[in-house]
């Protein structure tokens, strides 16, 4: 089977209309017919969420570093090696894919009474290329929502890493899926929570299932270099740490994926400090604060919360940017998230502000303390529009909104600069 209609056959099968549709179970036998890949492998879960996939990268980059192989499976929604399954940082060879879907094809063709969806294939799928590439460590990255969790079928985990939560509506909610996992086993938990109810579910899951629970020491960070391009620092005594950024909500990921790789060095595997600190250095794609241009500064991040974007701003402030000439860049699905965005902006001034929206929007009917307004129905004309303003104005520019926008935004402003 060609690479593409490998492709196209794996993402004909239809989605699940209902989350609770999705059956583990079916997943189970699927798994078992591929050779078991739900088992043999260390499982590291983490949540979807802008702090849990800056976390994944960074811990997918450090064990890189250390020699073994790892994947990373982030989406079941539609698969596309780019975005659906990583080995190594990398795409999983065309071979391997085309190899991987002829055997599902033959099992599903074998068992036509059984209704699959896609969500179950996608997972099944990735699970077998990181067997197939002898994946020592798996990372799981939130897949699962309130009703079902896909890699429940993984467990029990090696490792469970759970970035801050700040205390937003829902934040409960946000982390029940993580609460349940350590109750089904694992063997440690890392948690960048040290206050509020979040924390006290995280500690509360752990007590009653005995796991124990590791706190990143936020006083023992210090900044020793801070730049734009570059951030270093220490931690736990040890000097010689940096990221490719400044940004606050990465510094809370960076020791917590120390924290996490001392928990794997604990349980037997040889990851040295260098290797911690290699990888580290290496990530560029975490999409917190992704440094796109530096004359004029243009910075694409995943900031969905008021309190990643107030996160945001101060990273800005700190590195003597001067929020009133700042331009922003946000992605609205509806109109009622333009709302929702309006009030964060409320107590601050903007130059500009380019909305991305899929809905009918009247510049006029969006209340901002920006000077002007322009609204655009996809990323490209927007990243047109920001390469436009870039070369007139000069002023700083910050593209924020969900992973996937960030990823987008930044994909085409890279693509018209390339020209």
């Amino acid at each position: 089977m060609k690479y593409a209609n490998s492709i196209k056959y794996v993402n004909s099968f239809e989605r699940a209309s209902d989350s609770l549709l999705i059956s583990q179970k079916r997943i189970r036998a699927l798994c078992e017919h591929l050779g078991r890949v739900n088992l043999g492998m260390r499982y590291i879960n983490l949540p979807k969420s802008t702090a849990g996939h800056a976390c994944a990268v960074m811990l997918e980059s450090v064990i890189k570093s250390a020699g073994y192989k790892v994947g990373r499976i982030t989406s079941v929604a539609d698969f596309d090696p780019h975005e659906s399954v990583f080995v190594d940082r990398a795409v999983p060879d065309i071979d391997d894919v085309s190899k991987s879907v002829a055997e599902i094809r033959s099992f599903i063709k074998a068992n036509p009474d059984e209704v699959y969806y896609k969500e179950e294939i996608v997972f099944a799928l990735s699970l077998l290329l990181c067997k197939l590439s002898d994946c020592t460590f798996v990372i799981l990255e939130g897949l699962f929502d309130k009703d079902h969790s896909l890699d429940a079928i993984c467990a029990p985990y090696d490792l469970i890493v759970m970035p801050t939560v700040y205390d937003i509506d829902g934040a409960i909610e946000v982390i029940k899926p993580q609460c349940e996992a350590i109750r089904r086993g694992t063997r440690e938990v890392i948690s960048g929570n040290q206050k509020s109810d979040v924390y006290n579910c995280i500690s509360n899951a752990c007590a009653m299932s005995g796991v124990r629970l590791y706190i990143p020491a936020k006083s023992q960070f210090v900044v020793t270099e801070h730049s734009f391009k570059k951030l270093s620092f220490e931690y736990g005594g040890k000097d010689g740490y940096m990221l490719r950024s400044p940004s606050y909500i990465l510094r809370d990921c960076a020791i917590t994926v120390i924290e996490a790789s001392l928990a794997i060095r604990r349980s037997g595997f040889k990851l040295p400090g260098s290797a911690i600190a290699e990888g580290l250095l290496a990530v560029t794609d975490t999409l917190c604060f992704d440094v796109i241009s530096v004359m004029p500064l243009v910075i694409a991040d995943a900031a969905s919360t008021y309190e990643e974007t107030e996160m945001l701003l101060k990273t800005c402030s700190e590195a003597g940017v001067d929020v009133s000439e700042i331009s922003i860049c946000i992605n609205a699905d509806k109109i009622e998230d333009v709302k929702t965005l309006e009030a964060w902006f409320e107590d601050s001034k903007f130059d500009r502000m380019i909305v991305v929206c899929n809905e009918e929007l009247d510049a006029e009917s969006i209340s901002t303390p920006a000077q002007s307004v322009c609204i655009f129905n996809s990323a490209k004309a927007a990243a047109k529009e920001i390469l436009s303003s870039m070369q007139i104005q000069k002023t700083p520019l910050i593209c924020l909104g969900s992973l996937r926008f960030s990823t987008e935004i930044k994909n085409e402003l890279l693509k018209l600069m390339s020209f």
